[in-house]
């Protein structure tokens, strides 16, 4: 008997889930604020914690395989957005779902959402910062390995998710490609209600267009349970968004009933991490004018020959793996898994809605 679903209980179930959810109250002020985040979750404690301020000191510039980002032109069979009291969150019903692998990471990742997070004014709202520098919006794709089947079973494994970090920036004209999207933000300004899109954008319109350019970094979840199993993405050219279009973010209320005006995480220590910046091979030694981006297809080419010692490593060990190469000569090799294929079929839409509703914003 085949199951069909539509997006409109897809939406009941995930709002009626996060309503269940919501016991494990945070915020991003007051008692509930990010400082007390560790009275109830330990982990947000942690050494390795998300965001950070990435500073050219720390950086070390690298040329990793290209990334392989799958489905990210196909248009949605349904789209809709969320006001989850936190933040927008995103949801899709798709026949293949979007996938990314190569880069830093070992074996392939299945999409699960996306949200947002922003400040009060143009001034600042991103989570990572570049050189202390504080951008006005930023967008989080969260992606979960495929080999973990689940949002939920990947946030036992310390490769579980990978995020793709976007920034904004200020442009003096709309983005056409999010004129629907902050239309239909007027109609979620109460938490816990949802919109749906009658034009569907791909993600390869609402992202930027350089995938080749980006840091990379071991963390966590921004908000809690701030597990560390994250590697994070951040892509180095900025998404344009008109100041009126960013304006309506900040017309939506929180779980409070409050305006929702600022909903990021101040930035926590590096620690003993690395940073990556990936570069072009003809890039080395090169400034680099990141004006002028750098793109290539979205689908899935062809494997590159991966170096098995440091790609597909979280970055805080892959220093380690590189003293090890030249104090032994790279006797010791790591095994790289495969990923399995990027084909999810309407079926399975319903967990990654609810994974992606329990688990984190």
């Amino acid at each position: 008997m085949c199951l069909k679903l539509n997006l409109l209980s897809l939406i009941v179930i995930s709002v009626l889930l996060l309503h269940v959810c919501h016991s494990q109250d945070f915020g991003y002020d007051g008692d509930h604020g990010p400082s007390h985040w560790g009275e109830e979750f330990g982990e947000c404690t942690g050494k390795h914690q998300s965001p950070i301020n990435i500073d050219s000191e720390h950086v070390t510039r690298k040329v990793l395989p290209k990334l392989k980002l799958a489905n990210f032109h196909d248009k949605p069979k349904e789209m809709s957005i969320t006001n989850n009291g936190h933040t927008v969150q995103l949801t899709v019903n798709v026949e293949n779902m979007p996938s990314v692998k190569g880069g830093p990471l070992n074996g392939t990742y299945h999409f699960a959402q996306l949200h947002f997070h922003w400040g009060d004014n143009d001034t600042y709202g991103s989570e990572d910062t570049i050189e202390g520098h504080s951008y006005p919006m930023e967008l989080h794709a969260v992606f979960f390995k495929s080999d973990y089947l689940s949002v939920k079973s990947a946030l036992n494994h310390e490769d579980g998710l990978t995020v793709l970090a976007f920034f904004f920036e200020i442009s003096e004209e709309d983005n056409p490609h999010y004129e629907e999207f902050t239309t239909l933000l007027g109609e979620i300004i109460e938490p816990r209600t949802s919109a749906v899109f009658k034009k569907l954008p791909s993600f390869g319109e609402l992202f930027a267009t350089d995938f080749t350019h980006y840091y990379t970094y071991n963390g966590s979840l921004t908000t809690p349970p701030c597990s560390e199993v994250v590697t994070w993405i951040d892509f180095a050219n900025p998404i344009l968004l008109s100041h009126n279009q960013l304006e309506t973010f900040r017309h939506l209320k929180d779980d409070h009933h409050m305006p929702l005006t600022h909903n990021f995480r101040p930035v926590q220590p590096l620690g003993d991490r690395e940073i990556w910046f990936n570069i072009l091979p003809e890039e080395e030694g090169k400034d680099i004018d990141l004006s002028k981006p750098h793109t290539h297809p979205h689908d899935e080419e062809e494997e590159h020959e991966l170096d098995e010692n440091r790609v597909g490593m979280r970055p805080a060990y892959r220093k380690e793996a590189e003293e090890s190469e030249n104090n032994h000569h790279n006797h010791h090799k790591h095994k790289h898994g495969k990923g399995e294929s990027s084909r999810i079929g309407t079926m399975n839409l319903l967990p990654f809605v609810i994974l992606s509703a329990l688990t984190f914003v």
